[in-house]
């Protein structure tokens, strides 16, 4: 398994265990935006107001592994 594929998969435990939330926002312009944030309340690693925004799954997806690699 390469780095990149258990940065997946911690990246999908920490969604599984409520570490981030994901949603769909809409945009001004008609569209939506996938956005991953903290739950309210966060007292763990990182910043409790952090929010993630993609354009499409697999960018998001990317993001949180690129999170998930960062350590936060």
């Amino acid at each position: 398994m390469t780095a990149t594929d258990q940065a997946l998969l911690r990246a999908l435990d920490d969604l599984i265990a409520g570490r981030w939330i994901l949603t769909t926002e809409n945009t001004e312009n008609g569209g939506s935006v996938i956005v991953a944030h903290r739950p309210i309340g966060w007292k763990g690693p990182g910043n409790p107001h952090e929010r993630l925004v993609a354009g499409d799954h697999h960018t998001m997806w990317a993001l949180l592994t690129r999170r998930q690699r960062e350590g936060a």
